[in-house]
């Protein structure tokens, strides 16, 4: 087993250590996170684990549900609580800000390129999940999966190598998460996995599917969907529903956003997914290039603009209309982007839905 940054692990304070996942919350990170607090505890020391963002996707949702995950959001992290900081399955460049910048963690693992190193260790590997790698290290630390609780975190890494290389379908998809994958297959928990692999989908997300698929805006190969104004709650439908309109014939190239809004702040911030089969489409410089921010993996990326103070506060027809501006700008930017001749049903172009 390859696990070259165990030994340091092992040498430092585990007392007290904080785990964070992900710039999202998502199951390859929840699996990493939960790996990391096993392999913490079986040391003899005590894990937290700490994630980014919101439980707005339903398979999130039911995966720390059916496996009573115990996490809490970044913005319970305090530093001083704790010896030593591991970041597992996301860049570094999200963790808590102390004085205004983020704090370096003392170890990385990830299956994502980072801009910044670690302070003690990095394993980094540019394979298809985080998972996989975090099945070398459980193996490694002498971790049994013949136990429930092994049986429970087999079950939450399985979930996460099928959700990250999707079974196997994304390029970056290696031999050890194969491997992986059936170890772990072999000792999960059918009830468990079977619950979060069919998790129910909200009714919702059906009309919203309507809702974007009757505004759609369509070039030759690209196809862009907006839902809309959307509560934060309801915000993970984005993704979701992105990744129903890639599988849609003929396109190849998919991207889904929302208005959605922060009740508490009075605010709203536009939310896009990407979804693509285009081995010329680099995510990350794609998203980059529409919205300015944001980021992406192989063949999936997100961004989140957030809009200018001006647009606090304003009643809901006048969001409908700023909607409106904002769905032209979208798909102008992502079908040129995305290099598409034919625009079928763009603003302004006097096409038919």
């Amino acid at each position: 087993m390859s696990a070259p940054i165990l030994d340091l692990i092992k040498e430092s304070d585990l007392s007290k250590v904080a785990i964070f996942s992900g710039a999202v919350v998502d199951p390859d990170g929840l699996a990493s996170a939960l790996a990391m607090q096993a392999i913490v505890e079986s040391l003899g020391g005590s894990g937290v684990c700490f994630y980014n963002g919101t439980f707005n996707r339903p398979q999130n949702k039911t995966m720390r549900q059916s496996l009573s995950l115990q996490v809490k959001n970044s913005s319970e992290y305090t530093p001083e609580d704790f010896t030593t900081v591991i970041s597992v399955d996301g860049p570094s460049s999200i963790l808590p800000r102390i004085d205004g910048k983020p704090i370096t963690p003392d170890f990385i693992i990830d299956h994502h390129e980072q801009s910044e190193q670690a302070s003690k260790g990095n394993d980094v590997r540019p394979i298809g999940s985080a998972s996989a790698i975090m099945w070398e290290y459980v193996k490694a630390a002498g971790i049994a999966f013949d136990t429930e609780e092994g049986s429970r975190l087999a079950t939450a890494l399985a979930i996460g190598i099928i959700t990250d290389t999707q079974v196997g379908g994304v390029d970056s998809s290696s031999d050890l998460d194969y491997e992986a994958l059936a170890d772990c297959l072999k000792h999960k928990d059918n009830k468990l996995y079977q619950e979060i692999l069919n998790y129910p989908e909200p009714a919702y997300y059906n009309d919203l599917h309507n809702i974007g698929w009757s505004s759609k805006i369509k070039g030759e190969a690209a196809m862009v969907a907006g839902l809309g104004r959307l509560p934060a709650g309801r915000s993970g439908a984005i993704s979701d529903l992105t990744e129903r309109f890639h599988r849609t014939e003929g396109t190849t190239l998919a991207v889904v956003f929302a208005l959605v809004e922060d009740a508490a702040a009075r605010s709203y911030e536009i939310h896009a997914s990407l979804r693509h089969s285009r081995g010329s489409c680099n995510s990350d410089e794609f998203m980059k290039e529409v919205f300015g921010c944001g980021g992406g993996k192989k063949n999936a990326g997100g961004a989140q603009v957030k809009l200018p103070d001006l647009f606090k506060d304003i009643p809901p027809k006048m969001a409908d209309k700023l909607f409106d501006v904002v769905k032209e700008v979208i798909a102008h930017k992502v079908l040129k982007a995305a290099g598409d001749g034919a625009r079928d049903n763009v603003p302004g172009s006097g096409t038919a839905p």
